[in-house]
């Protein structure tokens, strides 16, 4: 090696190492210089020295809340570099940054065997700060997973180290962990000692920027002990201390305990004020599970104070929030991290990203402890939701050879179906399978069956398919036409939505397919052959499967939704199909092709339309359970992603 190279090498290694010292205490400074170092090794052509650097540069920028798709590869190679290298402590160091990004992606498993790893090449080589790092990283993952008494004696080992290393900020770190472990076991005693301690090393290092976090953590203790005075005490201390490193996480984390107090004492008028600033902040920040919070809070503020709109417009973007998070985590995929939280800014504050885990983790068990009564309440809107769809063995009474798969996502469905008499006397089916006529003498000489898919599922989606139902009734009152129906269901829903197009206003709507059938005048004596079918459809298809016919064959719908953007005067083309005996028609919505598989892979409209072709030999209630047991075994332990609608009729 050249001399030259060699004084490039040992600048390039001196980067690396006081990027890493200042890491917690100059998060900036440190990932810039590593992000210097590592322009520098590469250009030097010096793996190791660039392994270093991007190493420091993924620590760094996860402090920072970066958490960029680079983040996991980077430290991936890492790791695989310093094991070929035999570089203990590089490996310690990337096995714990792994660690921490999985236990910050939720994927707990994952991080806490990196993390084990980590450990035991600490152990190996007697690094003693990569076996304190490694051991606070296993106990936030520990008391994640609620196994406090494992999480415990990782932080005390990890206690021990730093305090005989004499690091005290590391130390006083570990202290408040360990009392944040204490208070979620319900230990109120230990929980306020090892506070105190925390606070008191704190004080005497002159630590005061991270001690806001001990009042949080304070004030989340006396909470839980049901003493809201002195929870308020601490949160406005934390608030107070705050106002110079003006740390915003904080400050939010603060704004939502204030008002949980003012909930509690029924003081709306500072609590709405509150809250509203707390809403601006998680906007900012983009702190998805902290939102839902804010605005289920706001909601129970309305309430109290009668203002029943503004309460169901956050109790709607507080379910809508909510489920967007809970989707993300129970898919467990990496690329899905829009809900990264923002940075927790304190720069004295040796475990501050281990601090933001733990303190997001106890604001969600706090939020899902309120869900109870929430989802008591959405149970009872269930039960209206069915008793206003009709029952799905309805359609199967007058054409048995048809069935109606619905399986909602969530409690409530924002896809639905919807059933309809046209003709000579037109009137709908009552709930109980009942024709409604005023002269039960004349015929029926039209059924009608419409798939529809709202915007949004769960809550959001279920006040669109109540809207939706209420409005067909209304149109087939005034017309049994498919695409008139279609028109007047526009105008209806635009209408009741006041959607006239300006800014800000809401988008919502549905996409539906609407078929007739002509019965002919006496029904239980099966479809007459042919049949005559007519079609209008929103944005969904109509398909048939001919009986001599090895494909399928598909009708397209008009490409406009009903609602939202479309105009008044929007016209749905209406086609009519000549049916005969052993033909099958499908409409859907489009939840069925949607859902991914244990493999993360979508089912997609092919796949789909292949499985109705493999098993159109079954008869159609056999081929619906055959639809429902391929979707059920093609999700595995995948969580259903969308509600699925799927109705079927031979001829």
């Amino acid at each position: 090696m050249s001399e030259a190279r060699s004084i490039q090498q040992t600048a390039i290694d001196r980067l690396n190492d006081s990027a890493w010292e200042q890491r917690y205490s100059n998060t900036l400074q440190a990932f810039e210089s590593a992000q210097l170092s590592r322009k520098m090794a590469n250009d030097a052509a010096y793996a190791t020295g660039a392994f270093y650097a991007g190493l420091n540069v993924s620590v760094c920028g996860f402090l920072l809340g970066r958490n960029e798709e680079t983040m996991l590869p980077d430290l991936r190679s890492a790791v695989n570099h310093f094991e070929l290298k035999a570089d203990g402590i590089g490996l310690t160091r990337a096995l714990n940054g792994l660690g921490n990004v999985y236990d910050s992606y939720g994927q707990y498993e994952k991080g806490l065997a990196v993390c084990i790893q980590g450990l035991a090449v600490a152990r190996r080589i007697n690094y003693t700060e990569g076996i304190a790092d490694n051991l606070s990283t296993t106990g936030n993952i520990y008391s994640r997973l609620s196994d406090y008494s494992h999480a415990l004696e990782a932080y005390q080992e990890s206690l021990h180290i730093r305090e005989t290393m004499h690091e005290g900020k590391a130390a006083a770190s570990s202290l408040n962990l360990i009392a944040r472990t204490y208070t979620s076991m319900g230990d109120f005693e230990n929980g306020l000692r090892y506070y105190q301690r925390s606070i008191r090393l704190r004080e005497e290092l002159n630590d005061l920027g991270a001690l806001p976090w001990n009042y949080l953590g304070l004030a989340a203790l006396y909470e839980k002990k049901q003493e809201p005075e002195m929870a308020l005490v601490y949160y406005s201390k934390s608030r107070t201390l705050n106002q110079q490193s003006k740390d915003k996480r904080l400050d939010l984390h603060c704004l939502i305990g204030i008002g949980r107090y003012r909930l509690l004492i029924r003081d709306t008028a500072k609590g709405l004020a509150e809250l509203g600033e707390a809403l601006n902040i998680a906007l900012q920040l983009n702190a998805q599970p902290l939102l839902y919070e804010v605005h289920l809070l706001l909601a129970q503020m309305s309430e109290l104070e009668e203002k029943t709109t503004q309460a169901l417009i956050h109790y709607k973007k507080y379910h809508e929030v909510k489920e967007a998070v809970l989707n993300q985590e129970a898919g467990n995929r990496l690329k899905n991290q829009q809900i990264t939280f923002a940075v927790e800014r304190s720069e004295q504050e040796a475990e501050i990203h281990r601090l933001r885990n733990v303190e997001l983790k106890s604001a969600h068990d706090a939020i899902a402890e309120k869900n109870k009564d929430i989802t008591s309440s959405i149970s009872y809107a269930q039960r209206i939701q069915q008793a206003i769809l009709q029952k799905t063995g309805m359609l199967q009474e007058w054409i048995p050879a048809s069935f109606i798969l619905f399986k909602p996502k969530d409690i409530v469905s924002g896809d639905f179906y919807w059933l309809g008499w046209g003709g000579a006397s037109t009137r709908l089916l009552s709930s109980e399978g009942v024709v409604q006529h005023e002269n039960k003498s004349l015929p029926c000489p039209r059924i009608l069956i419409a798939a529809a898919d709202c915007t949004g599922h769960g809550v959001p989606g279920a006040f669109m398919s109540l809207l939706g139902v209420e409005k067909l009734n209304e149109a087939l009152a005034f017309s049994p036409d498919t695409c008139e129906i279609l028109s007047k269901l526009n105008k209806s829903i635009r209408k009741a939505l006041r959607q006239t197009g300006e800014e800000g206003q809401s988008r919502d709507g549905m996409d539906i397919a609407l078929i007739s059938l002509n019965t002919g005048p006496d029904l239980q004596n099966g479809l007459p052959d042919p049949v005559i079918l007519e079609y209008a459809g929103a944005n969904r298809p109509l398909w048939i499967l001919r009986k001599a016919a090895p494909e399928m064959e598909e009708i397209k719908a008009t490409k406009m939704a009903i609602g939202g953007f479309t105009e008044d005067e929007q016209q749905f083309v209406k086609h009519e199909v000549t049916l005969f005996k052993g033909d099958r028609i499908y409409i859907f919505s489009d939840g069925y092709a949607d859902q991914f598989g244990a493999s993360g892979k979508k089912l997609k409209t092919s796949k789909f339309r292949e499985l109705l072709i493999e098993s159109r030999s079954l008869p159609m209630e056999d081929q619906q359970q055959y639809l429902d047991t391929f979707i059920t075994n093609w999700r595995g332990a995948a969580e259903q992603t969308d509600d699925v609608l799927v109705i079927g009729v031979e001829v």
